[in-house]
């Protein structure tokens, strides 16, 4: 198993792991808030949010990696098969550039929640916010190892394929 398929399955390890917390945190919250039990969890909203932005952290850059994100096919499948591959080309660059300036961007978000707390489970701030850096980093390494196959790739193609 090369080291793609590990960042992969942790990936989507880190995903399943959320997005279940997630819809666990919300049950409980709807049963403590219509159950006559007499309890409410003031923490599931908290939590809930935690783990929503977790979950996207870990899922985008699968997205990134199987190109799942969204685009305009109909567009692109128009053209020419060698245009096709330079508009691939492009929007690689442009998903490089957009996400370096998140990730520098994520860095100094980050730094505002340095010593600051959630108000109900008292994580500290930057935990949740350190998410964008996480999800910058990742996207990154598939749009630059799309980009290195695209280009490796280029002269390669032709209009028949």
């Amino acid at each position: 198993m090369n080291k793609k398929d590990y960042i992969e399955r942790i990936l989507g390890l880190g995903t399943f792991l959320c997005f279940t917390a997630l819809i666990i945190t919300v049950l409980i919250q709807i049963f403590t808030r219509f159950l006559p039990l007499g309890i409410s969890f003031i923490w599931t909203e908290e939590a809930t949010r935690f783990f929503f932005i977790f979950s996207v952290a870990f899922a985008a850059p699968l997205a990134m990696k199987q190109r799942e994100y969204v685009n305009v096919d109909l567009v692109l499948n128009y053209l020419p098969k060698n245009i096709r591959h330079l508009f691939e080309i492009i929007i690689d660059l442009l998903s490089i550039v957009l996400f370096t300036i998140v990730f520098f961007q994520a860095i100094k978000f980050a730094k505002l929640g340095v010593g600051q707390t959630s108000p109900a489970m008292r994580i500290p701030a930057y935990i949740g916010f350190s998410s964008i850096i996480f999800l910058a980093i990742f996207v990154l390494y598939y749009a630059l190892g799309h980009l290195k196959d695209q280009v490796l790739s280029f002269g390669k193609r032709g209009d028949s394929e």
